[in-house]
């Protein structure tokens, strides 16, 4: 996601979050981190229905990705939209999967065909957010040698994609269609900067609520888990919704 580091306006995002989803007068209020970009479509109708169906109350915190991660480990809340990987493993206790996350390459403008998988970065300088689990998808896909330049935020990586120092930007989205991608708010002014976007997505990973091993949060894991594994079949319908 895009990062926003203005608090007005992680103020604003939270509050447009929080809008869509009001507790019940009951509900235990839960710490919730989430990216600074604006959420797609929809995430915020997921969320509001998930905290419905599980009796809970989600106060956002909108904070850069690394640091969200550094604080759900620490036991200061949960968070949503990771992908579990060995290395979070270790710190981190995940839910069942939510929904799936696509990543995409943003190259500068008339190389886009070039790049069909991830096998075409091998060797290649690559922008991404920090706090992003790309490394490890490269190295369980056998592919090591690559030049990884890590960026504050996914903005920022994609203005290194437009200024020649990376071969692409990776960046995480929740649609698999390169239509819908392209109209992403994250992606908003690619063209202008004479970026587009790679015809297909590079990996396709699932998409986590988690928090720290040790949390005094463990236990809105195991209530989400409860509904989740009910729920399948709605949770793929909010997730179309939005398309239709």
């Amino acid at each position: 996601m895009t990062s926003m580091h203005e608090p007005g306006r992680r103020q604003l995002l939270a509050l447009a979050l929080g809008s869509l989803t009001l507790p019940a007068r009951a509900a235990p209020l839960v710490p919730l981190f989430v990216g600074t970009g604006p959420p797609s479509d929809q995430t915020p109708q997921m969320l509001a229905w998930l905290a419905a169906q599980s009796g809970l109350g989600w106060d956002y915190r909108p904070t850069p990705w690394l640091r969200a991660q550094k604080l759900t480990a620490s036991g200061e809340g949960v968070m949503y939209g990771l992908s579990r990987t060995p290395k979070r493993e270790k710190e981190l206790l995940f839910s069942l999967p939510i929904w799936t996350n696509h990543t995409w390459a943003v190259v500068r403008r008339g190389e886009e065909t070039s790049l069909k998988h991830y096998g075409d970065l091998d060797g290649q300088a690559v922008c991404w957010a920090r706090g992003s689990s790309y490394g490890e998808l490269f190295s369980a896909a056998g592919l090591g040698r690559m030049l990884a330049l890590e960026a504050n935020d996914d903005d920022t990586a994609l203005r290194m994609a437009a200024a020649g120092r990376c071969r692409a930007a990776l960046i995480t989205l929740e649609t698999g269609d390169a239509a819908l991608a392209a109209r992403h708010p994250a992606l908003a002014g690619m063209q202008e900067r004479g970026l587009a976007l790679a015809p297909v997505t590079m990996t396709t990973t699932s998409l986590h609520f988690a928090t720290g091993l040790n949390s005094r949060w463990t236990w809105v894991i195991e209530r989400l888990n409860r509904v989740v594994a009910r729920s399948r079949a709605e949770l793929d319908r909010l997730r179309l919704s939005a398309a239709e």
